[in-house]
């Protein structure tokens, strides 16, 4: 009798053992990294030219968008620290959204960490009317996300009740521009977002590395320019750019650069692009370090950004993201994320 009761616990166990790594397959959180070219540096872009693949993504049904930018605590932080070699980043990569921030606070006359309790508050609620939607709004720009706030202004139905938004009109028209703004934010991430009808967008970039680079290696804008034949035939002579611009070119005259998107997220691709613009770090031997500086510091960013995801990734257990970040990023990032075990990674083809 013992044997048998042994013997039915140690197949209840397999069973239960069984059941449970088949809940936690299904269960994994599914990330999609979409690396992209940044859309801006596309002569004559335009964002019907990405129809054809919004289609393709709206099939993922995604639960959140996460686009390549800082943030909010994060630009704080690095303002915070008053130190002169992170002035380019806040200025380059967070400085308008800091500035019209500024601007909705002493509107509304709360802070950044009020708005975000606000947010939270609101977004709780099965539906929105056009009024929270200009909440959203408010709070969103308070809290730097201009993203978010675009999102939810677009949402808006009734556009005459913007009359009533306490931001400073010049904000507001901002906002307004930035639904035609020609870039990967918002002519690709936010009209997924809107067609998947999302309470906000998410952001996981860190623009750390070069001011790292340029502080404590000094040495590298010189060492660059003085080697600079043995990096003369990257851009130009690279066979993996130039069928990146051909690709761009016949995309831009058929208004379909959906076959520009399947490249860069090819295998062929990310092994050509690594060769081409990384590989070659470890052969320049710059007598200061700068070079072996350069690529770790690279490393170190899309450590940063995998971590973020990661973050992100927590608040959306089980679900389905879309990371939107330049190409040069793809193949890092998925090579860190595949040793975390709650995250499967889609593919693009």
């Amino acid at each position: 009798m013992k044997l048998i009761t042994n013997l039915c616990i140690t197949i209840l166990l397999f069973l239960f053992s069984g059941n449970l790594n088949a809940q936690i397959e299904t269960e994994k959180t599914k990330v999609l990294i979409l690396g992209t070219h940044h859309l801006n540096q596309i002569k004559n872009f335009q964002s019907k030219m990405l129809d054809n693949l919004i289609i393709k993504l709206d099939s993922f049904k995604f639960d959140a968008v996460c686009i390549e930018n800082m943030p909010g605590e994060l630009l704080y932080d690095i303002k915070s620290r008053n130190d002169s070699a992170y002035i380019n980043v806040i200025e380059s990569f967070g400085g308008n959204r800091l500035n019209m921030a500024e601007l909705a606070q002493k509107k509304l006359g709360i802070g950044f960490l009020e708005a975000q309790q606000n947010i939270l508050g609101l977004l709780e609620k099965d539906t929105l009317s056009d009024v929270e939607h200009l909440l959203l709004v408010e709070y969103f720009t308070t809290a730097t996300d201009i993203a978010s706030a675009t999102l939810h202004y677009q949402y808006i139905q009734d556009k005459s009740i913007l009359e009533k938004s306490r931001l400073p009109k010049q904000v507001l028209k901002t906002i307004d521009e930035n639904l035609n703004n020609s870039n990967e934010i918002y002519s690709l991430a936010l009209k997924i977002a809107n067609n998947q009808m999302l309470e906000r967008i998410e952001y996981i970039d860190n623009f750390q590395d070069e001011a790292l680079l340029l502080k404590h290696f000094s040495s590298f804008i010189q060492d660059y320019k003085s080697n600079q034949e043995l990096f003369k035939d990257i851009v130009n002579n690279s066979p993996v750019y130039i069928k990146i611009n051909e690709l761009i070119k016949r995309g831009v005259e058929k208004n379909d650069i959906l076959d520009l998107y399947t490249f860069l997220n090819s295998e062929e691709y990310m092994k050509q692009d690594f060769e081409a613009q990384w590989a070659i770090w470890f052969t320049t031997n710059f007598p200061s370090g700068s070079d072996r500086a350069r690529y770790s510091l690279w490393e170190m960013r899309n450590l940063q950004i995998s971590a973020n995801i990661v973050k992100t990734s927590s608040f959306y257990p089980g679900k389905s993201i879309i990371i939107i970040i330049g190409a040069s990023h793809k193949s890092f990032i998925e090579k860190y994320l595949r040793q975390v075990p709650d995250i499967e990674l889609l593919e693009f083809k």
